[in-house]
């Protein structure tokens, strides 16, 4: 039996959209705190993904944090409040020194942390450092204040003013003010589906969806992209389709998706923290391979919760008692390559025989060398990867 798993940005899809939206952000944030226009280069977003942190969300709490961070820490005599509206016009002083901050550091560190989500994780180092600043007490405790509101709660559209942000550039000012009932502040169309553009040829989509009807490979998307679950949702806002949005532009709805959505409503369902079981957390590639072996949505999440959390091999992942499955991990950062990988190891512990590849999508830099120190085979483009996979199907 052959199972693959892609992931969705940078493996199915080019992300144009979540660039801009996350640049645009980052911007904002930037340019409130009165600092000059700074380009976020690719390659300081790929040292984030290189170490895991691919939430868009997660990325622009950490920069906005840095921008603030080296301001305060550079002018001593600087007070914030931790009301962001008033530290805002605190920072935008004209007398204050305003030192570039190192985003990639603060990726690098955060990743070197790890353990926990990474806005917990970065805001863990950046009090560490705050304590190293030589400032008094409450000084710290002051800034500490404006981490809670810009690190403390990414996934929280009610708490997190970088979400808020972000998502009016992600959904578009219409799809915003339908969702989350409050006017927007900019107008904007949807740059997910103005900008997303397709990463594998008309070719590939028509073999992958032609093979995956056939039944010779058994397919699944996983991705840490928000979605709607098909269960029941008490409250649409925690649910954004962009998943969805993603798919449509690839041609490619056919296929199971197990994304933010579902993580999240298995996470509320069992009382664990919203990001709990996402990737690289194994329940999130189990979730996966379930579907992708047919189950259906709240069965599949919850055999995979249970296999991890009990311990017990549940419907449908105890299919592989009579035959050996080969498993193919399209993926373009670490995250997907450890949780799959824990996986397998799961799975092979109950007496399974599970064999699993990695297939890595990467033309160089940090991720390239963060996917080739897991063992991923890296090739330059999903054309390739998949070109390289047929060939073992035959």
């Amino acid at each position: 039996m052959n199972l693959w798993l892609f992931d969705l940005d940078g493996v199915l899809i080019h992300p144009g959209g979540y660039r801009k939206a996350l640049r645009r952000t980052v911007a904002h944030f930037s340019h409130q705190m009165g600092n000059p226009e700074r380009p976020l280069e690719e390659s300081t977003i790929e040292a984030f993904e290189a170490q895991g942190i691919t939430c868009e969300w997660d990325i622009a709490g950490i920069c906005a944090a840095a921008d603030a961070f080296a301001i305060w820490r550079a002018n001593p005599d600087l007070n914030l409040p931790a009301d962001l509206s008033r530290a805002m016009i605190m920072l935008q002083k004209e007398s204050l020194e305003r030192p570039e901050p190192e985003y990639a550091e603060w990726a690098r560190s955060t990743g070197a942390l790890g353990g926990e989500s990474p806005s917990l994780s970065a805001a863990k180092i950046f009090r560490q450092e705050a304590g190293h600043a030589e400032v008094d007490i409450d000084r710290v405790g002051e800034f500490d204040g404006l981490l809670d509101v810009l690190l403390g709660h990414p996934r929280e559209f009610a708490r997190s003013p970088v979400m808020r942000y972000f998502q009016q550039y992600t959904l578009g000012s219409r799809l915003y003010a339908d969702l989350y009932h409050v006017p927007p502040d900019v107008e904007t169309a949807s740059l997910l589906a103005e900008l997303d553009q397709p990463a594998i040829s008309t070719a590939a989509r028509e073999k992958i969806l032609a093979m995956h009807r056939q039944k010779r490979i058994r397919s699944a998307i996983i991705t840490a992209r928000p979605c709607r679950p098909r269960g029941a949702v008490d409250d649409p806002t925690e649910f954004p389709p962009e998943a969805e949005i993603a798919l449509k532009v690839i041609g490619l709805e056919e296929l199971p998706l197990v994304g933010a959505g579902q993580m999240l409503w298995l996470a509320k369902r069992h009382e664990q923290q919203p990001d709990a079981y996402l990737k690289p957390n194994p329940t999130h590639s189990l979730a996966a391979l379930a579907l992708a072996l047919g189950a259906e949505e709240s069965d599949g999440l919850e055999s995979a919760r249970a296999l991890v959390e009990e311990g017990k091999l549940l419907p449908p992942l105890d299919a592989w008692k009579q035959e050996t499955a080969d498993i193919v991990v399209f993926e373009d950062s670490p995250t997907g390559v450890l949780a799959t990988q824990s996986a397998v190891d799961l799975l092979n512990r109950k007496g399974l025989n599970i064999r699993v590849s990695f297939l890595g999508v990467a033309t160089g830099g940090e991720k390239r060398a963060a996917l080739q120190a897991l063992g991923a085979e890296v090739l330059d483009s999903t054309d390739e990867a998949l070109a390289y996979a047929w060939k073992k199907v035959g």
